[in-house]
């Protein structure tokens, strides 16, 4: 599934940038990390991104 369409990257390119950070993650970084360093334009992709980091950094140890 896309993520974003401004930027095009989808969750499974967000997922494999999270399993290989290995730590909490932000939602700006990880935007950037997926776009290739682009800044979200209409934001309509930045709540389900948001849900996909908040899970990511819920199973992540402290």
């Amino acid at each position: 599934m896309f993520v974003c369409l401004c930027n095009p990257f989808s969750d499974k390119k967000v997922k494999e940038h999270l399993e290989g950070h290995g730590k909490r993650a932000r939602v700006g970084d990880t935007y950037r990390a997926c776009s290739g360093g682009e800044n979200p334009n209409c934001c309509q992709c930045l709540e389900t991104l948001k849900d996909i980091v908040k899970s990511h950094n819920d199973t992540v140890a402290v």
